[in-house]
Order: structure tokens, then C-alpha cells, then sequence
């Protein structure tokens, strides 16, 4: 991972680096050239003008030769430029220096000879095949009375240019390689301090796909690989307990399923093989028939907790009277009542709708009262009550059981509850009644609450959205 990061950082960094030097290298070069070869031939023209008035009066005779000669080789000292002069014809026939062996010859390059028609030229390169140093050559005529009459000729070498341009690509070349350098090295740095929490994550996430949910990266620095890592570690914190959980879940399954399915093995081996005696067939047959629903029972909670998990149970919310469901999901535990001689006080006020979902409801309203009957104690009483707190519907269903202790209310919503020991003194249901109650409340994102003493009892409030007419 760091490796693979390291490379594409340097590629890119490489190309990025080498580019811009390269343009600045070529832009600079050229920048420069332009400039030399401007300023020089500024310098060449503006000598060339002086020049010019030294021949104006050579050819008015009003300096000799002589004198024209040690005037031209004082500006090719000076300059480092050689001087021709051409008349009409093209025919040089004054020097600066010692060419005297092209006095007498004629020019014959096409844009020498555009001198002679009146315009300013300027050529780089070689002059004559013969040359061996690039020149920068200007040629400028001589007006006499408005025409032109002769003209001047000036070269100058190029080599300080060419080395001047040399000492700047060296120069660039020696700055590109000491940028390459630190760039290397500071790029090694970044690369490390990016690859090192990816390859982190990296080894994270091949330990948790093998199951282990115990690594942690260790949070070096802020910003966004920072806030990437503490997700991580939370999530992986997260897959823990959800891990954890997990396998309580099945360990518990497993355990629920095991005892009513060999509860049944038993009794019915037992009246197969005769240990069992015919006439108490119809007893065990009870206990057969009561573990068969129980699991049931726990088959169709689990289905449901699947369900609400993934987002997959059906929710329809609509109006209804809540006491009037009450009053109905009441009549289905009327025998349990009598054989219990549970008295029932009920306070439930006829005008209340609410809007939710009346199926989930009647579930959790079933739950509950199942969960207040299984723990009564002597002269049980259960009381349930409705009524309007603000926008809301408020329904309390309290029973006068054995109550929780306070250090373990805050568990009756797991899963399984029942074999906790504060609440192991009844075998019966599946121990997913009150995990459902609270699924259902989150999905409806409504509030349950409870209170409950040991010895006292235990009130369930839950809160329902009241119905709106439009």
C-alpha cells in the first residue's frame, strides 16, 4: 500500500518538477536571448548612426582615410565587431580590422543587398559558409541628399551569448537536480506519514475479515486520515460488540431451542418405550403441546427481530382508538384472569385516536401484559392506563410483581432477558418479548419508559402520536 503510494506520488511529483523546469528552462532561455540580441542590436544601431556621419564625411572628404579606418577599428575593439562599408554597387570597399581581403569583393546575399534599397536588416547565424562563429550581423544604409548612397555592415560573434546561455543551462540543470533531491526527500517523508496509516487500515481490515476486531491504529496526527482512522477504530470497536453480541444471540438460541427439544424428545421416547404410563399420556401430551408452542412462540419472535433488523418490517401507521384496542387484546387473557384472580383495574379514557401502526402496537401492548402476568406475586393487580400528555398519547401498564433491581432495568431490553437472575424465577416464553417492545418503539421513534422496585412491582410507559384531523 505505502509502496504503491510512494511511486505514484513520486511519478507524479517527478513529472510535475521535471515539466515545470523544463518551461521555466526554455522560457528563461529564450527570454534571455531575446533580450542580448535586442540589446545588441540596439547598441550595434546606435553605433551604425555614428558610423553613418563618419562616412557622410569621409565621402564629403572632410576627413581622410586614414582617419575613417582608426574610427571603425576603435569601435571594433570596443565592440568586438567587425565593419564593412558597400557602395551601390555592393562592393565593400572599406574595413575595421585586418579583412582587407574582402575589400573588393562584392556582396551578393539577398538581404544584404535589401540595405542598399533603404532598409534596416538584421541576420543571425553564419555569414559565409567560410565563417566558424555564429554572427549577429545589422546592416544599415547611407542617405547622401535623401537617396541612399553606401552602406554599413556590422558583425559581432555570438559565443558570449552561446556561453552566457551555457552558464544558464548548467545553472538550471544544477537547481532541477538539488529540487530533484529535496523533493525526493521530502516527498519520502509525506509518503511515509500517508502510507503508514493506510497500511494500518490496510492490516485492520485483513484481521477483521478474519474475525479478530481487537486492533486499534493509533491516531498520529488530525485532519482527514485522522478522522479516517478514529471511524475506523470506532467501527471496528462497533463490529466488536456487534460480534459479541452475536454469538451470545445464538449461544442463547441454541440454549432456548435445546431445552424444549429435548423436554419433548424425552416425554415422547418415554411414552414409546412404556416408561411412561398410558394414563398419564394426556399430562405430558399438555407439557408436548405447551414446548411446541413455545417454540412457536420463539420461532416467530426471531423472524420478527430479523425483520425489524433489516428494515423489512412492515410499518402501517394509521388511526385507531387506542383504549378500545386495549379493552379487545384484554379479552384474550380473560381465562388466564380468573384462573389467576387478577383483579384488572383499568383507566382508559374513549376519546383518545392515535396514529401509528395498530398491528405492532396490539403486539407491544400483548408483550407487555404477558410480561406483567408471568411475574405477579400474591393478590396480583394489573393497571392500565391511557391518556393525553401534550401531543402525545401516554399508556402505563403496571403490574404489582417482583420487580428489577435498579442495576439491571437498563438489560430488560436484550435479548433473552429472562435468564438474568432477578428474573429467573419463571421459565415460560421466550425471553424476546421485551426486545421486540423496544424495536417496535424505535421504529415508531417513540419513547418507552419504566420504573420499577423490587417487591413493588413494574410500570411500563409508552408514548404514541396523537391522531390529527386535517
Amino acid at each position: 500500500m505505502g509502496n504503491t503510494v510512494f511511486k505514484k506520488l513520486l511519478y507524479f511529483y517527478f513529472v510535475i518538477i521535471l515539466l515545470s523546469f523544463l518551461i521555466l528552462g526554455i522560457a528563461f532561455s529564450q527570454l534571455f536571448s531575446s533580450y542580448y540580441f535586442n540589446r545588441q542590436e540596439k547598441v550595434l544601431l546606435n553605433e551604425g548612426k555614428k558610423i553613418n556621419y563618419l562616412v557622410i564625411d569621409y565621402l564629403n572628404n572632410h576627413i581622410s582615410n586614414e582617419r575613417l579606418k582608426l574610427e571603425l577599428q576603435a569601435v571594433e575593439k570596443f565592440l568586438n565587431t567587425r565593419i564593412w562599408i558597400i557602395n551601390k554597387e555592393g562592393i565593400i570597399y572599406g574595413v575595421s580590422g585586418d579583412d582587407e581581403e574582402w575589400i573588393g569583393k562584392q556582396i551578393t546575399a539577398t538581404e544584404m543587398l535589401q540595405v542598399l534599397d533603404g532598409k534596416i536588416i538584421t541576420k543571425k547565424g553564419m555569414y559565409h559558409e567560410n565563417e566558424t562563429v555564429p554572427l549577429l550581423t545589422v546592416g544599415m544604409p547611407i542617405y547622401i541628399n535623401g537617396e541612399v548612397s553606401n552602406a554599413i555592415i556590422m558583425h559581432t560573434p555570438l559565443y558570449e551569448v552561446t556561453s552566457v546561455i551555457g552558464e544558464v543551462h548548467k545553472m538550471i540543470i544544477i537547481s532541477m537536480s538539488i529540487t530533484f533531491v529535496g523533493a525526493f526527500i521530502l516527498l519520502c517523508i509525506v509518503s511515509k506519514k500517508i502510507s503508514h496509516p493506510l497500511r494500518g487500515l490496510a492490516i485492520g481490515a485483513e484481521k477483521i475479515s478474519y474475525g479478530d476486531f481487537s486492533y486499534r491504529i493509533e491516531i498520529e496526527e488530525d485532519g482527514e486520515i485522522g478522522k479516517v482512522i478514529d471511524t475506523f477504530n470506532r467501527m471496528t470497536e462497533k463490529l466488536g460488540e456487534i460480534e459479541k453480541n452475536r454469538k451470545s444471540f445464538i449461544s442463547a438460541v441454541t440454549h432456548e431451542l435445546r431445552s424444549p427439544i429435548t423436554l419433548i424428545k424425552g416425554f415422547a421416547q418415554g411414552m414409546v418405550d412404556g416408561t411412561i404410563e398410558e394414563s398419564d399420556h394426556p399430562k405430558y401430551l399438555d407439557i408436548i403441546l405447551r414446548e411446541t408452542r413455545r417454540l412457536n412462540d420463539l420461532i416467530t419472535n426471531l423472524l420478527d427481530i430479523q425483520r425489524m433488523e433489516s428494515g423489512k418490517y412492515p410499518i402501517n401507521k394509521n388511526k385507531f382508538n387506542i383504549s378500545e384496542l386495549i379493552s379487545r387484546t384484554l379479552i384474550r387473557y380473560e381465562e388466564e384472569i380468573e384462573k389467576k384472580h387478577i383483579q384488572v383495574q383499568l383507566n382508559l379514557d374513549d376519546n383518545i385516536h392515535v396514529y401509528a401502526d395498530k398491528d405492532s402496537i396490539q403486539q407491544v401492548i400483548i408483550n407487555l401484559v404477558d410480561n406483567a402476568i408471568k411475574f405477579m406475586k400474591d393478590d396480583p393487580v394489573l393497571t392500565i392506563i391511557t391518556k393525553k400528555k401534550g401531543n402525545k398519547c401516554m399508556i402505563t401498564i403496571r403490574d404489582n410483581g417482583i420487580g428489577i433491581n435498579k442495576e439491571n432495568i437498563q438489560n430488560i431490553w436484550e435479548e433473552f432477558y429472562k435468564e438474568d437472575k432477578s428474573r429467573n424465577r419463571n421459565k415460560k416464553g421466550t425471553g424476546l418479548g421485551l426486545h421486540i417492545v423496544k424495536k417496535i418503539m424505535d421504529i415508531h421513534k417513540e419513547k418507552i419508559e419504566i420504573e420499577s422496585e423490587v417487591s413493588l412491582g413494574t410500570s411500563f410507559l409508552f408514548y404514541l402520536q396523537l391522531y390529527k384531523e386535517n
